[in-house]
Parts: structure tokens; sequence; C-alpha cells
């Protein structure tokens, strides 16, 4: 029979730890990563796997063609977005570029894994392989990467976009995020012609671009860095 009880990871939010009253088992650790990335290059360059990382983002590109908004006029699609960031189609409509994408991935990592990316990662950087990254974001890339390379793991895909915030600033978001943070898009084709429909669409797509890879149990939040659990 197995319980599970929840211990504090140094900068980790939390994870589960299984406990076999049969015998002990190895220690698993459920976790969630956020990554955004503009190409596959800047995924694979974070030790992700080549393969989620394309596969990410064709995903984002085919959502990207049914969610993006449309325009009539260039103007209008700037307003939403940035100066010079949208593009004339073959319509004559107006669309936002695609910016990159944003990618979650959620599963687990064994304590094997945790301890072998550890060293994979302390290795790395006192050979020089690990130039521009630091202890944590190393660590934490291999330990994802392991992660969704094995069966244990699913990740989801959404397009990333520049918008300007209230501020001024350029930033990247989703669509979805930008809805959430009070955005209409209504000068969109979409929004003058089926508003609430649209903003629902929106709201509901990541749950079209999950890639499984696998069943886990609950997800916990991971930060930047991993450390080891106690009993």
């Amino acid at each position: 029979m197995k319980r599970s009880k929840y211990v504090q990871l140094s900068l980790v939010a939390s994870v589960a730890m299984a406990v076999s009253g049969c015998g002990p088992t190895e220690k698993t650790y459920d976790v969630q990563k956020k990554y955004n990335f503009q190409s596959v290059q800047q995924c694979a360059d974070e030790k992700l796997p080549v393969d989620v990382c394309s596969d990410a983002y064709v995903t984002a590109i085919t959502e990207h063609r049914r969610i993006a908004p449309v325009y009539l006029t260039q103007a209008a699609c700037d307003a939403d977005f940035v100066a010079d960031w949208c593009q004339k189609g073959s319509m004559g409509m107006f669309t936002p570029k695609l910016g990159g994408f944003e990618l979650t991935a959620e599963g687990q990592v064994t304590q094997s894994q945790v301890d072998a990316a550890n060293a994979q990662a302390t290795n790395s950087l006192a050979s020089g392989g690990g130039s521009g990254f630091s202890t944590s974001s190393l660590l934490t890339g291999l330990l994802i990467g392991n992660m969704l390379s094995n069966n244990r793991s699913s990740y989801r895909s959404e397009p990333v976009y520049r918008y300007r915030d209230n501020r001024g600033d350029e930033d990247n978001s989703t669509l979805p995020q930008r809805v959430a943070n009070g955005a209409t898009f209504g000068r969109s084709i979409q929004a003058r012609h089926g508003s609430s429909n649209y903003i629902n669409t929106l709201r509901t797509s990541p749950k079209s671009s999950t890639i499984s890879r696998g069943g886990f149990g609950s997800k916990a939040s991971a930060s930047s860095g991993w450390g080891r659990s106690s009993s």
C-alpha cells in the first residue's frame, strides 16, 4: 500500500514523495516548468529534446493559424500589438507575426535523475561546456529534458506574440494570457463578428495543443533549481 506526503525542496515549490509500505521505492518529483522561446534552436539550447522543440514549434504555428486575430488595416493590428509587427496576407487582411512559442512541460523525475543531472551539470560547468548557464538553469534544463524523453510527461505549446504593455514596454505573451489581463482584440474581424465566441476560443485554446508522453500524478511547480528531499 502506498501513501504520499509532501516535502519542501530548496528552490522547488513542492514535490510529492511516494513511500511504499511493502518496501522502499525511489523518490519521484512531480514538476512543471514554463519556457518562452523564439526558435527551435533556442529551445534545444536549453537542453530540451530537439523533437519536443520541433513539435512544440509546429503546434504553435498550427494554433497561430487557427486563433490569430485578423484585421482590416495594419494600423488596427499594430494597435493591439506593436508598430510594424503585423503583416499583410494574401487576402489583403493583416495578422500579427508569430513571435515564438510558450512551452509548458510537466511530469515526473526520479531521485536518480536528479543525481545524474546534478553530476552532469557540475561536469559540464567545470569543463566550460555550460558557458552562459547558471548551475541552477543548466540543471533544470537537463532534468526537464530527461523528463520529456521518458514516458511520464506531457507538454503543451502556444503561440507567442509581441505587444506593448500599459507602461509602453514591449513584451511577449500568449493570447489567452492577454485575454486574462483584459484584452478583447475588439478591432479584429473575429471580435467584431462574434466577440464572445472568439474570446472563449482564446480562453480554451491551450487544451487543444497538449501533447502527451504518458500518464503522471499530481503536479507541483518547479523553480530554477533543485535539491534533495528529506524523509
